[in-house]
Formats: structure tokens, sequence, C-alpha cells
């Protein structure tokens, strides 16, 4: 068992070389701890020294606290596996007491009492780890570093084995990134039993060698035959996209002959100065479509009507698609249909303040026929106009009672323009109640200014 693990060290002495990219070489001066793992006192403790008579009896005991490790001196060998991961072996040395059992109260009591004899011993461990660099070391000034391993122990003439694992720390100390200050601590798990578990604590220096290198024999120089270039424009034929005719690198050897920046074979205007996003081709009436698509290139129009301008029949600036009254010039106001007469609006406005209703009811007075009959005759008299109808109460009574009367009396006018001979596709009629109030609601004459039936003409369907 021995020597199989002292076998297994070489083995990966030299695997982990044959990985490494760098090497580095440690001093390192410590301590071992012995007692701590078998009493649980770390650091410091109470030692007592009993003091003898000269009859050999027990005089008295005097106390001290001080801290129970032994010195220990250290060298290592690094190798670098990757950013990460690092290999290292170590030669450990110490002239110590340590336990030969376990717990051993023989060596406890030593140690406290001085009982016993005492009796220092030679300690030699090689180390075999592997580092785990939780940050990179050639990043971060200080960078802790985790780590497991094998050892190899002699204690005089005893040989054993342990497991270390522990933590520790590397601090950048130059700018090369080759020197650092390396502190760590490994708690050693015995499994053979002539070893202990034993507590490792060191400090020290690392040193990290640069990586050689070689320096380059020159290749012979073979003269090489130039590249082809049948045009003559600096351009291999093996790269040029137009290699009969001379052009530019930056086209891979094809000319832009209108200097737009688009070259000849990707250009579908390539005499005309124009745009990349046209694929080289101008867009002069700026509307979006390009010249050689574009059925109105001088007059800036719409990809629908393929660059040209939207129809408008009677040119009254208003598009067909949009003008109410597309044969007929009008107005952009009116949606291109002519202004209705200002005396024509201003007769129905008239003649609508003067329809009158049953109190609460939808029913017309007699003296609101002759107001509608006159509303009527404007229409007879221009067929090319039509009504909009809109009841409208003040706010006394709910608001679905005022909504339905303002409905019904708006209904009873367009029925009675029906009965004059007004075709029911240019009336239209609908109650909007309470809901537009013109006058203030608080004062009789506001509320009766509020209940009225608006006639607003238009010579559009809308």
């Amino acid at each position: 068992m021995k020597r199989k693990l002292f076998r297994f060290i070489p083995l990966l002495f030299l695997a982990s070389a044959a990985l490494a990219q760098n090497h580095g070489l440690g001093i390192h001066f410590g301590a071992y701890d012995f007692y701590g793992p078998q009493t649980g006192s770390y650091f410091f403790t109470q030692k007592n020294y009993i003091n003898y008579a000269s009859d050999n009896a027990k005089n008295d005991t005097t106390t001290q606290t001080r801290l129970l490790w032994h010195p220990m001196i250290k060298v290592t060998y690094w190798w670098q596996i990757s950013s990460h991961f690092d290999f290292n072996i170590g030669l450990s040395l110490a002239n110590l007491q340590y336990p030969n059992g376990k717990p051993d109260s023989e060596y406890i009591k030593r140690v406290l009492y001085n009982e016993g004899a005492r009796k220092e011993k030679y300690l030699g461990e090689l180390d075999a780890r592997i580092n785990f660099n939780i940050l990179d070391r050639r990043k971060y000034i200080v960078s802790p570093y985790l780590f497991a391993g094998l050892t190899a122990s002699m204690h005089s003439i005893y040989y054993g084995a342990d497991v270390p694992v522990g933590l520790g720390f590397n601090i950048m100390l130059s700018k090369e990134k080759d020197f650092y200050l390396n502190l760590e601590s490994a708690y050693k798990v015995a499994i053979t039993g002539t070893d202990q578990n034993h507590l490792q604590h060191a400090i020290g220096f690392t040193y990290w060698f640069k990586p050689h290198y070689h320096e380059a024999v020159p290749a012979p120089v073979v003269e090489v035959a130039p590249p082809s270039d049948v045009d003559h424009d600096g351009v291999p034929d093996s790269a040029d996209k137009c290699p009969t005719v001379p052009g530019l690198a930056a086209f891979n050897g094809c000319p832009d002959s209108d200097g737009d920046g688009v070259p000849d074979n990707l250009d579908a205007c390539p005499l005309v100065a124009g745009n990349a996003g046209f694929n080289g081709c101008p867009d002069t009436d700026g509307d979006g479509i390009p010249d050689n698509t574009d059925k109105c290139p001088y007059q800036a129009g719409l990809a629908q009507y393929n660059g040209c301008p939207p129809p408008d029949a009677d040119h009254d600036g208003v598009n067909d698609s949009e003008d109410q009254c597309p044969n007929v010039p009008g107005t952009v106001e009116n949606h291109g249909c002519p202004e209705i007469r200002k005396e024509v609006i201003e007769k129905v406005e008239k003649a609508a303040r003067s329809v009158y209703f049953e109190t609460g009811k939808s029913a017309l007075k007699k003296v609101s026929y002759k107001s509608l009959n006159t509303i009527a005759q404007v229409m007879k008299d221009d067929p090319s106009l039509y009504v909009d109808i809109g009841g409208h109460t003040d706010n006394v009574g709910s608001d679905d009672r005022n909504m339905t009367l303002s409905d019904a009396r708006a209904n009873v006018c367009r029925d009675y323009l029906i009965s004059q001979g007004i075709s029911a596709d240019r009336i239209t009629a609908k109650g909007y109640g309470e809901t537009q109030p013109i006058a203030d609601n608080k004062t009789a004459t506001g509320r009766a200014q509020n209940r009225r039936t608006e006639f607003k003409l238009s010579n559009y369907r809308k």
C-alpha cells in the first residue's frame, strides 16, 4: 500500500508537466499543529509547568498561555495547467513532537504538564496537490484558491500518508506578475495508522518563470510570380469581380462610373448618381420612389399610383379618393364640395329657431309647420343638400328620459320633411338629450336656449 502511494506521486508530476504552461518556485515558512485536532484548541491554550523541590516533590504549578505550534520550512514547485488550475509539489521539513495514537493522551499530558519523556522527532512530508484558483492569479492582485491532494509522510522510521485540503491566497507583488506572497492553511486527514490528523500553516514567496521562446528561423525567400491582373487595376483577377474593366479595390475591382458609392455591377442606374438605398438610382422628386420605377419622376406621388400624384378630376386640390364631390370643384375645408351659400345656411338656422313642441312631448306645435316648410323648400331648390337634425333638451328630468325625448323630436322633424317630398336618404335625425348645452342650465333663459332642434346642412353624404 505504501509503495503504491509513492509510485502515484511521480505519475501526477509527469501528467501535470505535460499540460503545464508556466512554472514557479516557492519558499515558505510556517508551523505544524498536532495539538489542535486532538483537543479542539487550535490557537492558544493554557500550558501548565510543574515545579519540583529539591527532594523531587511537587512544589507548585506555573500556568502560561502560549501557541502550541511547531516551526516548519517548505519548498514548492508549481505548474500552471490553466487560468484556474495549478499543480504543485511541496517538500516540508520539521523537527517536533507528535502523537503516536488516536487520540494520544500521553502527548497531551506531556504538552500541558511536562510529564513523561519528551523527544523531538524528524518529520518530512511530500505533497502533490491540485489548486483551484477562484480568481485568475494574473488578473487580480489577491487571488484565493482551494486545494486538495495526497501527502506522503515520514516520521523518523515510520511512513504514512494523508489527504490535505485547504485554502490559500496569492498576492501579486510585481508589475510583471511573476512574484507573489503566498498564504495558506491545510488540514491533513490521516489515511494510514502511523499518521495523525494535523494542521499545516505557511507563509512564503513564489516566483513564476516566464515561458521560454525560441527565435523562429526565417523561411527561405521564394520568388512568386505576381498574380494575373488583366485590367491592370491593382486587384488580382482571382479577387476581381469585374476582371476585364478597371475598377477600385474598395469595390472588389469594379468601377463606380457615377461616383455615388454604388459599384456599377450593383448599380441599377450606373450612369446617374443616386442613393445606395435605391440600388444607385436617384429620387428626383423625393417621394421615396426611385426614378427608374417612378412614372412621374419630377412630381411627388404615391406608390399606389406608381409614383404619380393621386387623381383629382375637378382640380380642386382634394384627391378623388377623399373628394365628396369629385366632379364639382370645391374646397378642402368642405371635403372637396363647394361651400353652401351663407344666406341659405342663415335661412335654415332662423327657421329652426321657430320649431316648437308640446311641453314634455314630441308632438309639433302647428306654429312649427311654416318653419319646417321653409327648410323643405330650401332642400327642394337645391337637390345636392343633405340635412342632419339634432334634438337637444335642458337638464330638467332624468338623463334617459331627456335622451329619449330629444331623439323622438328629431325624428318627428325628419318625418315631416319626408312628408313634404324630401327623400329619406337626404335626412338623418338623432337625439343628444342634455349632453350638448349651449347655455347655462341654472337659469330659465339658459334652459330655454338648450331646448332646441338644430338643422345642419351639407352638400355631401356623411
